[in-house]
């Protein structure tokens, strides 16, 4: 069994009152509060974590923060933005993977418009021996984020993959939908971080982890590169389980990790033989993120509190 956090219990009261004051806090003080979980503002302190995660063993994709972008002009400035991190990635002989959000390339705008910014995107990454990931937003842009990552996987293959959330009761239909198409599949399989109506998503923490499992295993069953993104020990226990059973499906995941959270389950989980790649996220766009990640997962918010009085743990030492 994993190691569990050096955080004290959960105590559920205290991480929900902590997220629902986090509006009141001034901008100075979340910021503190979220050092350890985003890079920092600038291209450079993305390219200086990476480095020092990869130096370490880790993979590692990129982010630049925003979405919901409705003017063609910051579309592109995104667009740009993320050629230059990639050229930066070149420039640095550091690994070429990065990810962004539908909305944020243009899908508020149409998805047509959404292609052929992430399509060109597609292109320069291919030169540059790059990997896109395209990611998911909220339930109503499911539909339309799947239109488009399948025109960009008709045109570039497994060098652009997509996310599924286990959330959704619709995923199950959404994996058989991708693995009946005959280009590559590379999916990160997250939880779901958004707040979805009890309709269309599930509400209870065991049934999201068991379709996570499901939907994992079909994925792996099928072919495809599963990213497996977590930082629940059921979820890389049930992962290790299925591995130790079907061994030919060992090269084609990976866990991954969000920058900053619970930093000292990365090396057990690279004990148990898996690679483990870390999500560097950057921007200006970073309070929105934020507060969504925090009020989305109130524990965050504890991990948050408990790590402003605490130093950030040395790579070294994983």
């Amino acid at each position: 069994m994993l190691c569990a956090t050096a955080i004290p219990a959960p105590v559920p009261f205290f991480d929900k009152l902590v997220a629902a004051s986090l509006p009141l806090v001034p901008r100075p003080i979340v910021r503190r509060l979220s050092a350890r979980y985003i890079a920092g503002e600038a291209r450079g302190d993305a390219l200086a974590r990476g480095a020092e995660l990869q130096q370490a063993g880790y993979g590692v994709t990129y982010d630049l923060l925003g979405e919901a972008v409705k003017d063609r002009a910051e579309v592109h400035a995104a667009a740009d933005e993320y050629r230059a991190l990639i050229d930066a990635l070149v420039d640095g002989g550091l690994e070429r993977n990065v990810s962004l959000k539908p909305t944020q390339m243009g899908l508020d705008l149409g998805e047509d418009v959404c292609f052929e910014v992430v399509d060109a995107l597609g292109h320069y990454a291919a030169e540059r021996d790059a990997f896109l990931r395209f990611e998911m937003e909220d339930s109503p842009t499911v539909d339309g984020t799947l239109r488009v990552f399948e025109r960009l996987r008709a045109a570039h293959g497994g060098r652009v993959g997509c996310v599924l959330q286990s959330m959704l009761h619709r995923t199950p239909d959404d994996v058989r939908g991708l693995l009946d198409q005959p280009h590559p599949l590379n999916v990160r399989m997250v939880k779901g971080i958004y707040v979805e109506p009890e309709a269309i998503a599930w509400q209870q923490p065991g049934k999201v982890t068991e379709a996570f499992l499901e939907c994992t295993r079909m994925l792996l069953d099928g072919g495809a590169f599963v990213g497996v993104a977590t930082h629940d020990e059921a979820v890389v226990d049930g992962l290790c389980e299925y591995l130790d059973g079907a061994p030919e499906a060992r090269g084609r995941c990976e866990i991954q990790m969000l920058l900053g959270v619970r930093e000292e389950l990365r090396a057990k989980v690279r004990e148990r033989g898996l690679p483990v790649r870390v999500y560097v996220p950057y921007g200006e766009s970073w309070y929105p993120y934020v507060m969504r990640r925090l009020k989305g997962n109130p524990k965050l918010a504890r991990y948050a509190l408990f790590g402003m009085f605490g130093r950030r743990e040395d790579l070294s030492q994983d």
